[in-house]
């Protein structure tokens, strides 16, 4: 008989939910995320958390992790991390250790940020 892998089971034994319940049926995150996006604990109180949100919270508070190192250490599908993580971004529990591309490459005020950033490394 074929082993059911399906289920995940945690070190104590207990049974945890099928993959599509971890995420609540759904298949996409509600935002782009790259496997090597790297994100991190916010500073602060996060919101009530349980499961693997809160595993992955733990995680990222010791430092930033990437989507794809998430998956490898907790043993789940990329896209259900990707999913699990989107959340918790959408939460305010994890913000982005990297810069969001999506911000308008000619605003003024990054242009100034950016300017003033190798203006500290020239000195």
């Amino acid at each position: 008989m074929e082993r059911d892998t399906s289920w995940s089971w945690n070190d104590d034994g207990i049974g945890r939910l099928r993959l599509y319940s971890l995420t609540g049926g759904r298949t996409t995150p509600t935002r782009q995320l790259d496997l090597a996006a790297l994100v991190h604990a916010s500073s602060g109180d996060p919101p009530p958390l349980d499961g693997e949100g809160e595993q992955i919270h733990a995680l990222c508070r010791v430092e930033a992790r990437s989507i794809a190192e998430l998956a490898g250490l907790l043993r789940q599908p990329a896209t259900v991390i990707k999913i699990l993580v989107a959340d918790l971004l959408d939460s305010g529990a994890l913000v982005h250790a990297t810069p969001d591309f999506s911000a308008d490459p000619t605003d003024i005020d990054i242009l100034e940020r950016v300017l003033d950033g190798l203006r500290a490394l020239s000195h």
